[in-house]
């Protein structure tokens, strides 16, 4: 499917750049547009200027963090599906990722996931 796109909008909000671009490369061949973003108000900025299908984003970010993001972004009114992804320890991860489902993520990963699982749920929030 590489080099086909289905016509959605995958924001990627990570301040770590070896993530973003594993991110991006696994979105990218399942045929979805990759917007990026380096940190949270970045997202934030890009997130209110562009119309996307999804949010993929970090818990642990200098400023911003990803909790603050998804409070800021709102996805139980705008409709628009948060899926969170963390790296903090297995014990700290798994609190934070129970957090972010609470607030209003839609699907939550520690960083160690198979990359199937993130494309199978972009797919399935975004109908894709």
């Amino acid at each position: 499917m590489a080099g086909k796109t289905n016509g959605k909008k995958v924001l990627v909000i990570d301040d770590d750049p070896m993530a973003r671009d594993i991110y991006r490369q696994i979105l990218t061949e399942g045929g979805f547009e990759v917007l990026e973003a380096e940190n949270g108000q970045r997202g934030l900025d890009v997130y209110k200027s562009i119309k996307v299908d999804c949010v993929v984003l970090d818990v642990f970010m200098p400023g911003l963090s990803g909790l603050d993001l998804i409070e800021a972004l709102d996805p139980d009114t705008s409709g628009v599906p948060i899926i969170v992804v963390t790296g903090g320890g297995h014990a700290a991860g798994a609190s934070t990722l129970h957090l972010a489902e609470t607030l209003g993520a839609a699907r939550a990963f520690s960083k160690d996931f198979e990359h199937a699982e993130l494309l199978t749920a972009v797919r399935e929030l975004t109908g894709a």
